[in-house]
């Protein structure tokens, strides 16, 4: 048995429609099902879901306050009355207010910005920012992505007479801020039919509003799009239209500084979600994670070639840097985790001297990742005496929640169910963590401490052609809310299997269908090959992908998970480098053992293989089997007396010279004993040589059946002369301790040495279901 990393959540969708829809629609059911789970189920609403270049925007008009906000700054436009825009610090924050301010210019604005750093100024509008503005004579300013819950930059900017505009896209709290006007699709009051964009969705609905067809720059699309697929906000109605075009966009080039930051990723061509996601907003976030955001900014906003090409390369090495502290970070909060996790908490708060604040968080996730527990970093600054830290959660327990019952050690927290920022006293650590974690460990059970990976459906080798992964690729753009489709292929079998890569890091297989064999790769999964035997079928979930190379197409399957149900024999069987093998094999999870003590002594090094004796029991999952048992009955005894034992290593070593190429039937017998009686007596090694060149058999094989007849009182024996007894006594060759042995002996061989592995796991298996039937009427397990 090799047991998955995580738990598969099977999804269920109504069959009856997911037929429908596929009948009507003229797509596979795996398409039709996808679409069924996000609530398709309409043929016009699918063929909108996969042909989003088929849907418009909302009209903006639509969104609470826009009529008021338009008109204020086309009024500071034409009155020539500097604007500022207050944006922030994270990728959808740079591509907001890089969008209004082009947008701005476009239409003859003079327009700043102000980007709030996160040492020095924390999140958000700040009132120190606003009186710079006073100073600088700024007549209106506009937030972009921020400033729902900043409450005092509003009254700061009221009482210095500037007209203070909000566009946000958080959850506004109860009251608001006391601004001029707010664009919020989710305030009270606002009837826009869509509540999920992001910051650079609200700026572009603005920037939508404010200029003419022949103003609008479709390249700002891109802009909109990075914001959208970074922030993680649903990939659902309008914000799919969002990514959807502005993936376009990127893809075959826009703005300067896009064009720039992509080539740097690696991604001079066609890019999809992930690659916005995962490489090209992670080196915008870096400026603002390390220093401040300056650097980013002024990549959205070039339009030299040149010059974004020197900004990406400050945004790369500012990402590279980002990296090796996380790197750093995350190690040294690991190696304090070991000693939370021994001592089993159910939520960790892990603590470090000088920790950078800007990759905390994503510290946090790795840690997180790993353990499958609320995780809680915190960066203690000993001068101040300090500590701050970013908390990241899993499903199931509120991380808001927590701090909340824990609020009495802290300074000051916010956040939401999965992540949250704090900060406390340094000398309040101890306090702190014991409290959270004795709260957590009231909530978290061992069930939600496994990690869930939610598959869409089951699917077969046969199924994944590239016409079929060409369809599923028109639900793109994937991202939160829609994530790329996930199947299970269940109990399939293997023509191939192998670790690759670097240290054979990756796993290589080939799954029989019954057209052909489909290719599957499993990237950081290449352990689980020593894992699985070749005659395992094997049940895998992952992604169905189209492997392009010098212009061939070829479809694969992208393994996530991999697991094998029930019993697993390997066959060592004839395996050279044994040592090596058992040198391999982790301590803690596998156990050797020899049925001989010789057969320890000659393979298992440093006395690590230990000998039978009845009753034995093993805490293990694996046990490789170094030699055979004297009796069949041992083995089988041993595997329904080891539940826990589900991994067997079959090694049988034997000496090869032991055993008969074919045992002496009876007629062997009758035949050698008719002569001993005619010839009444005669020297036995000159006579055993006579026979075997005579009747073609091996000179053991006579010397084996002289000895069964002497202790059955056959025969005598002196001195090297062989004589008949005249008087034999009736007994059958069973009666014979030595043909008994040699016939057990041989028939051992034969079964566990020449039987194919498919027909000794078959035994295996056999002997487990004897154990689970043998304790079925107890309820034991078959009533769990």
């Amino acid at each position: 048995m090799l047991e998955s990393n995580y738990q598969w959540i099977i999804k269920k969708a109504d069959e009856n429609k997911v037929r429908e829809l596929s009948e009507r629609m003229k797509i596979s059911e795996m398409t039709a099902k996808l679409l069924v789970l996000r609530g398709i189920e309409d043929p016009g609403d699918a063929d909108l879901f996969l042909h989003p270049g088929k849907v418009s925007f909302h009209k903006p008009m639509s969104m609470l306050g826009m009529k008021k906000v338009s008109d204020r700054v086309k009024q500071a436009v034409s009155d020539n009355q500097p604007i500022r825009i207050f944006g922030d610090y994270d990728a959808d924050g740079v591509t907001s207010t890089a969008l209004l301010f082009r947008a701005l210019k476009k239409i003859g604005a003079d327009v700043s910005y102000y980007i709030p750093n996160r040492f020095k100024d924390g999140y958000g509008p700040n009132a120190a920012a606003v009186e710079k503005a006073q100073e600088d004579g700024i007549g209106l300013i506009v937030t972009v992505d921020s400033g729902i819950a900043a409450f005092e930059a509003a009254e700061k900017a009221k009482s210095l007479g500037i007209d203070y505009i909000i566009t946000d896209h958080h959850e506004p709290p109860e009251s608001l801020p006391d601004a001029y006007a707010i664009l919020n699709p989710k305030q009270r009051g606002c009837d826009y039919p869509f509540k999920g964009l992001s910051g650079a969705g609200v700026a572009l609905k603005l920037v939508q509003n404010l200029c003419d067809e022949d103003q609008f720059d479709e390249d700002w699309l891109a802009l909109a799009a990075i914001g959208t697929i970074a922030d993680l906000v649903p990939l659902r109605n309008e914000n799919r239209l969002i990514a959807y075009s502005g993936l376009e966009k990127i893809s075959v080039g826009s703005l300067p500084g896009i064009d720039a930051l992509k080539a740097k990723a690696g991604h001079p061509g066609p890019v999809d979600s992930e690659v916005v996601g995962f490489q090209m907003a992670p080196r915008l976030n870096a400026a603002g994670r390390l220093t401040d955001a300056v650097p980013a900014i002024r990549l959205l906003l070039s339009d030299d070639a040149a010059e974004s090409a020197d900004l990406a390369d400050q945004l790369e090495s500012l990402n590279q840097k980002r990296k090796k502290m996380v790197d750093q970070v995350s190690e040294e909060a690991d190696a304090i985790a070991a000693e939370y996790i021994r001592r089993g908490d159910r939520a960790l708060v892990l603590a470090g001297n000088g920790w950078h604040q800007g990759v905390i968080g994503i510290a946090a996730s790795r840690i997180v990742e790993k353990y499958y527990r609320p995780v809680i970093l915190l960066s203690i600054d000993e001068e101040k005496g300090v500590a701050k830290g970013s908390g990241r959660s899993i499903n199931g327990f509120n991380l808001y929640q927590g701090l909340t019952e824990s609020a009495g050690h802290l300074i000051q927290f916010g956040g939401h169910q999965m992540a949250a920022g704090l900060s406390l006293r340094a000398d309040s650590i101890d306090a702190f963590r014991d409290d959270f974690v004795q709260n957590a460990a009231r909530v978290i059970t061992d069930e939600m401490m496994i990690h869930g990976l939610s598959v869409d459906g089951e699917c077969q080798p046969d199924q994944v052609t590239a016409e079929q992964v060409d369809q599923l690729a028109m639900l793109a753009p994937f991202g939160t809310d829609n994530p790329r489709p996930v199947f299970q292929m269940r109990q399939v079998r293997l023509a191939k299997i192998n670790s690759i890569g670097r240290d054979k890091a990756h796993l290589k297989v080939s799954f029989i269908g019954t057209d052909g064999e489909l290719d599957g790769i499993g990237f950081r999964l290449g352990k689980a090959a020593d894992r699985i035997s070749i005659n395992d079928p094997i049940s895998v979930i992952g992604e169905c992908q189209i492997n392009e190379w010098n212009g061939f197409r070829k479809p694969q399957f992208l393994i996530e998970d991999v697991r094998v149900d029930g019993p697993q024999v390997f066959d060592w069987r004839a395996e050279r480098e044994l040592r090596e093998k058992l040198n391999g094999l982790p301590t803690e999870s596998s156990s050797v053992l020899a049925f001989h003590s010789e057969t320890a002594r000659r393979y298992a090094a440093d006395d690590t293989a230990v000998l039978y004796h009845s009753g034995m029991t093993f805490g293990k999952p694996a046990l490789i089997l170094l030699d055979l048992p004297d009796r069949k009955e041992q083995l089988s005894e041993l595997i329904r007396s080891n539940p826990l034992v589900n991994r067997f290593y079959v090694v049988f070593a034997h000496d090869s010279d032991h055993y008969f190429s074919a045992f002496p039937t009876r007629k062997h017998f009758i035949w050698y004993y008719a002569l001993i009686k005619r010839e009444h007596s005669f020297k036995l090694d000159q006579m055993a040589g006579e026979i075997a060149r005579f009747k073609g058999w091996s000179q053991r094989t006579v010397f084996f059946m002289t000895k069964v007849f002497f202790e059955l009182g056959f025969v005598k024996i002196e001195d090297g002369v062989l004589t008949v007894n005249p008087v034999p006594s009736k007994a059958p060759l069973t009666d014979s301790d030595t043909y008994r042995k040699e016939k057990n002996q041989l028939e051992l061989e034969d079964f566990f040495c020449y039987s194919s592995i498919s027909t000794l796991k078959s035994w295996f298996i056999e002997m487990k279901k004897s154990r689970e039937q043998a304790i079925e009427p107890e309820g034991k397990i078959n009533g769990l």
